[in-house]
């Protein structure tokens, strides 16, 4: 049996040097002239070399600098991971959503739908016929009649379903917080958008606003802003439609409330909204609320650094 012949470390050795790092100490004393960079190779080859790695290895490499930061975030990498994990996924079905029937005797998992240009599933709400996904750039898209009944009476995907871009610069949406579809009427879209600071000037300010669209074509027929210091993270919606109740999360941790009537948000009017400070953030000002969950009545608070929880069974000015 041969042995391999290993190369001595004097023949070769490669410069370990980034951007942010700078070259290895002590080359600059050895006088090398050409020494080896990983900076020199092509990118793509960096890409695929670092393919190979496990998991683990890259999210580690990823933290060493910034020059291998940057290339270990790249799509190439985990594109090629996910088929070297995956071999038998196809590409086309590399992202997407499925839709699983519970009940009957064969349980099928459909084919995937979804928008091809979205950078991942955040969240989707299924309505009736509809269907809204927000990726995590902040853009909600809307797949129109993506639901059709099947010849057994069975709810499935319709693979060649249109989807449209609702918006762009969302956070969070929300609706009906019952489990019937037939409720979601409008979709609350919690949002950022520039407004101009003062009338005759030409500057801008980002401020966060929530627009209320119809779900059953896409239109935009209500937008309340709110001041440029107000920053909120999360909406849920809770009660009657005649007096809905809009709770909004802040960043620091605290739950403003506005309520609304959604009978009347499609007449052509403008008004004003009092936003009130709930009685949770009021009584327990040292506990800070990280997320919010509801249903038609009552409220659920995830707060932290406790990380108890607060049921609100009675949600008027709670």
């Amino acid at each position: 049996m041969s042995e391999k012949a290993v190369p001595s470390p004097s023949r070769s050795r490669v410069k370990r040097s980034c951007p942010s790092c700078g070259p290895e100490p002590g080359d600059e004393e050895k006088g090398r002239e050409n020494p080896i960079s990983v900076q020199r190779f092509p990118p793509e080859l960096v890409e695929h070399i670092i393919s190979f790695l496990p998991v683990r290895d890259v999210v580690t490499l990823s933290q060493t600098c910034h020059y291998f930061h940057e290339v270990c975030k790249a799509e190439g990498v985990w594109r090629r991971i996910c088929r070297r994990l995956s071999p038998r996924l196809r590409e086309q079905d590399t992202k997407g959503l499925y839709f699983q029937a519970f009940g009957g005797r064969r349980p099928c998992l459909s084919k995937s739908v979804a928008p091809m240009l979205a950078h991942g599933y955040r969240r989707f709400l299924p309505t009736k016929d509809h269907v809204f996904i927000l990726d995590y750039a902040g853009t909600l898209f809307f797949l129109k009649n993506a639901l059709v009944s099947s010849t057994l009476g069975q709810i499935q995907w319709k693979r060649a379903c249109r989807y449209v871009v609702l918006c762009r610069g969302a956070k969070d949406f929300a609706s009906d917080p019952r489990c019937d579809t037939v409720y979601r009427k409008y979709l609350y879209v919690l949002a950022t958008r520039e407004q101009p600071t003062v009338v005759g000037t030409t500057g801008s300010r980002a401020c966060d606003c929530v627009e209320v669209y119809l779900q059953s074509s896409g239109q935009r027929v209500f937008k309340m802003t709110f001041h440029h210091s107000m920053s909120f993270k999360q909406i849920v919606l809770i009660g009657q439609e005649t007096q809905r109740a809009l709770l909004l999360l802040t960043e620091e941790g605290r739950i403003y409330s506005l309520v609304v009537n959604e009978t009347q948000l499609d007449l052509p009017r403008s008004y004003t909204v009092q936003l009130a400070l709930r009685k949770v953030s009021h009584c327990l000002p040292h506990l800070r609320v990280t997320y919010m969950a509801s249903n038609q009545s009552s409220t659920l608070y995830i707060t932290d650094p406790i990380l108890c929880s607060w049921l609100q069974s009675r949600w008027p000015g709670g």
